[in-house]
């Protein structure tokens, strides 16, 4: 039975407002997936690119650091495809774009890995009520810890970054330190390092 009809009326369309549209995905399994939000590819799909085949391929502006900040040691690219994913206890076709991951050495020889993409397309989904359906799906209490969006580990923290809302999570086993998720045009990032959450969100805002 679906879950989805009901709850558009009323309980998610009054949480749109405020909702970070986390990306329709599998629930995170720490140590297969890179982190609570990309749980859609696994660090083996990565292959090495070039910054421009990687922006064309994927079609979204991809973001460097200053050299005030840091120097990006690599780019590479997770192709994308279809893939059936539960939402709401309802199996839909979701289209995953390519993921381009970019990893930078900070001046203070920390590493930075930023992950950017287009959101996956559930196709059962009118666009209009995705945000909300994606947000209550993510944040839905679940019986089984391990079925939850963001796996086992705690809820993160919304705010706002970057002139949108998003997400931090203050520790996952995959970055072992922050975890940061934010959305600009047309593409989502997710940043994630062994970092303080000062000097992350001040790296981050410098982020051209």
């Amino acid at each position: 039975m679906s879950r989805i009809g009901p709850i558009i009326g009323f309980t998610a369309l009054a949480a749109a407002s405020s909702a970070a549209q986390v990306p329709a995905g599998p629930p995170y399994r720490a140590g297969i997936h890179p982190n609570p939000i990309v749980t859609f590819v696994t660090d083996d799909a990565f292959l090495p690119t070039t910054y421009g085949d990687a922006r064309e391929t994927a079609g979204i502006d991809l973001m460097g650091l200053s050299s005030e900040e840091g120097v990006r040691e690599s780019v590479s690219i997770a192709g994308g495809f279809v893939d059936e994913i539960e939402i709401l206890g309802r199996s839909t076709d979701v289209l995953f774009h390519p993921v381009v991951r970019q990893t930078f050495r900070l001046i203070d020889d920390e590493i930075l890995v930023l992950y950017s993409f287009r959101d996956p397309r559930p196709t059962e989904i009118p666009s209009d009520e995705l945000a909300a359906i994606l947000d209550l799906h993510a944040f839905a209490p679940e019986e089984d810890p391990d079925e939850a969006r963001f796996g086992d580990g705690p809820r993160p923290e919304r705010l706002a970054f970057r002139g949108s809302q998003g997400l931090v999570f203050d520790e996952t086993e995959s970055s072992g330190g922050l975890t940061l998720f934010w959305r600009e045009g047309r593409a989502a990032h997710v940043a994630a390092g062994r970092v303080s959450r000062e000097r992350l969100f001040r790296v981050l805002l410098d982020l051209l």
